[in-house]
């Protein structure tokens, strides 16, 4: 080979190197982005029910505890395909269906406690503040 066609061969490799990069990252940022979505409709339908300083008292604690949510989320998810897997699993294995089950539930109960203390730290932090709206 000559160093013309070494020259052209490192330059496709690198393109090629910046193409996979850039669509890893495009990825990795549009999970991201689904991961948000999912948890603004959740909390929108837990929300929708109440004033609206409640409501964006309850976007504001969501926010400062966005971790805390997401970990929730993703155990959730994460329980979800352990009962899916449990499931297609052959033989089939009723107890360790059950055990999924009950991840599930678990998973779904510290979800569901985790807004619902969102959601009662906002309604205190709203009758805590003068009537002023101070």
């Amino acid at each position: 080979m000559t160093k013309r066609s070494w020259i052209w061969a490192a330059v496709l490799v690198v393109l090629a190197l910046s193409l996979a990069l850039n669509f890893f990252f495009i990825g990795y940022a549009a999970h991201g982005l689904r991961q948000a979505a999912v948890a603004r409709g959740l909390l929108a339908e837990v929300a929708g029910a109440y004033s609206p300083e409640v409501r964006k008292e309850f976007r504001t604690v969501t926010r400062d505890n966005r971790a805390r949510t997401f970990e929730a989320l993703r155990q959730l998810r994460a329980a979800r395909a352990d009962l899916t897997a449990a499931e297609k699993a052959r033989p089939f294995d009723e107890a360790a269906v059950s055990q999924a089950m009950a991840a599930v539930r678990a998973a779904t109960t510290n979800l569901q406690a985790t807004v619902q203390d969102y959601l009662l730290a906002a309604m205190k932090n709203v009758n805590a503040k003068p009537a002023g709206g101070g």
